[in-house]
């Protein structure tokens, strides 16, 4: 072990030839570190298999300065030695070149782990590696030094006088730079924070993004800007995130007197003398959403409601609704079914029987007629404030929204008023083709005739739903409802009983020994009194001698 005294350079050189290419106009830049010691002990351990930098490659020759090149090294505890170029031209050599950018031959803009190990080739442009310079500069005292040269050939350069850098788990972090230093007439010029040196001629301001400062007045081909991601606020140059109008919510700045409605739609901001100003604060119902509408946001109701978002009403979703909100007048309005946002068109009755009564039928003469198709009864016929049937699945958009009773008020032959109530009502969709429900029966027709048509599927002539597999009930009637097929007379009696007891409204003779019996109520058949031309294919309910008829629900 020996002990060397006096003045010892330990260099690092970090050369950066960094190309600027704008307009015509290129500079050359390099950077390097080196560090030093003056009258410092310097206590040899061991002796290592490879110099540890540029500057022991320098060392080992006694007689003459190596020739600049790459060469191999190995600082203290890297694992392997690898290749790195020594600078021995300048400044008495023994400089260890970190980078060096001169053609742009090279691509620097790389990833993490790529600046890590390092890239690029020793002979032309290259980054030795983060991980290389981290073991480097941690096992002396390093000298950075940075050189430049621009297109006219005038060199200069700047030097710190300490330089380390952390290891990877400390972000490589720059730990240490020391003093710096520069050639006696620089050519170099800092720009201030957040400008770069460019001949880029459009700068823009956080007051108005959108409108370019004319930097026509400049003499000079290239000085400090501020450009690109960067905005002028006052005298300074910063982020355009920074600026006091930008709304982080929208990625972006307003301009003077531009508004902005946050993405959860609670508050209204608009840029003021270059600050956010809060207009208005609010939140959405809880019936709304908020939703970006021609590119601004607004508390929309969501479907059934309407109002303007902060305050939303539900739309009426039939008649008894419209009763609630106030509406005394009889007539046709519109009401708003789950499902149908477009609304529909539907009869109301709003001053007989307590008011809120939807029509879904009415027959009064014999001007429409209802001998019609399943999609006709499915889409509903005629206008509502005439005769008409407002649709099955309308009817079940309705009966499945609340829990509604049905009334049937009726007038026979001898202009006699008849009802009938069921405590509830409901028709299923079209897949379980339109299936009736209808709880306890009330009123003063006295017969339950829907009884033998509760849970019976719909049918019309041109589709069968009934039970009999003999008969189309919707044909024999001439109409459309919800037919069974529990009564047979030739089952259980003689075609002599059968035939003279086929007498009443409500059946149809089938051929010469059968009457059939479908249903004890039928309100879609052929309007008029009963005879003997007409038999089974009139409207009739059990025991009535039927005239017109009103099908309502609430």
């Amino acid at each position: 072990m020996g002990k060397l005294r006096g003045r010892q350079l330990c260099q690092i050189i970090l050369t950066i030839f960094m190309l600027w290419n704008s307009l015509g106009s290129e500079m050359v830049a390099v950077a390097g570190v080196r560090s030093q010691s003056e009258d410092i002990l310097c206590t040899l351990i061991h002796q290592t298999e490879y110099p540890r930098d540029c500057k022991e490659v320098s060392d080992t020759y006694f007689a003459s300065q190596p020739a600049s090149g790459v060469y191999f090294i190995q600082p203290d505890a890297y694992p392997e030695p690898f290749e790195a170029y020594c600078d021995n031209d300048l400044d008495n050599g023994g400089w260890t070149v970190l980078q060096r950018r001169e053609l742009d031959s090279v691509n620097f803009n790389r990833t993490w782990e790529a600046f890590k190990n390092g890239f690029g080739f020793l002979g032309s442009e290259f980054w030795i590696g983060n991980d290389k310079i981290a073991f480097l500069t941690n096992q002396k005292h390093y000298q950075m030094r940075l050189e430049f040269e621009n297109v006219a050939g005038l060199a200069f350069f700047i030097t710190y006088d300490k330089f380390r850098i952390s290891d990877e788990w400390g972000q490589y972090a720059l730990f240490s730079i020391g003093a710096y230093s520069e050639t006696g007439e620089s050519f170099l010029e800092w720009c201030p924070r957040n400008e770069i040196f460019s001949s880029e001629t459009c700068e823009r301001s956080c007051e108005d993004p959108d409108t370019c400062l004319s930097s026509s007045f400049r003499t000079e081909q290239e000085k400090c800007v501020c450009v690109g991601d960067f905005l002028i606020q006052g005298a300074a140059c910063i982020p355009r995130s920074q600026c006091n109008c930008f709304v982080a919510d929208k990625g972006d700045l307003l301009t003077h007197d531009e508004s902005y409605v946050n993405s959860s739609c609670t508050g209204r901001f608009t840029c003021r003398n270059n600050h956010l100003v809060i207009e208005d604060l609010h939140r959405c119902s809880d019936d709304a959403t908020c939703d970006a509408r021609d590119g601004v946001n607004i508390c929309q109701c969501i479907d059934g409601y309407e109002g303007d978002g902060v305050t939303c009403e539900r739309l009426p979703m039939d008649c008894y609704d419209l009763y609630v909100d106030g509406i005394r007048n009889d007539g046709v309005y519109t009401i708003y079914p789950d499902g149908w946002l477009n609304g529909i068109q539907a009869y109301c009755e709003m001053t007989s029987n307590g008011g809120g009564w939807t029509f879904l039928q009415r027959r009064s003469s014999a001007s429409v007629d209802v001998y019609r198709t399943w999609d006709e009864y499915k889409n509903g016929f005629e206008h509502p404030s005439r005769d008409h049937w407002l649709g099955n699945d309308y009817i079940h958009a309705i009966t499945n929204q609340k829990t509604y009773c049905l009334r049937i008020d009726l007038i026979d032959s001898t202009h006699t008023s008849h009802y009938a109530l069921y405590s509830s009502f409901s028709i299923t969709n079209e897949a379980d083709n339109y299936r009736l429900s209808v709880g306890s029966f009330s009123g003063n027709t006295r017969h339950n005739a829907m009884q033998n048509s509760n849970n019976q599927q719909f049918s019309t002539h041109d589709r069968d739903n009934d039970d009999w597999s003999r008969y189309d009930c919707a044909e024999g009637h001439r109409g459309a409802w919800w037919f069974s097929g529990n009564h047979h007379c030739r089952r259980d009696n003689s075609t002599d009983y059968c035939m003279a007891n086929c007498r009443y409204c409500n059946m149809f003779r089938d051929g010469n020994d059968d009457c059939v019996l479908c249903a004890d109520a039928h309100l879609n058949g052929v309007y008029g009194e009963y005879n003997e031309n007409v038999q089974g294919k009139n409207i009739f309910w059990a025991g009535i001698k039927m005239a017109a008829a009103y099908n309502t629900q609430r």
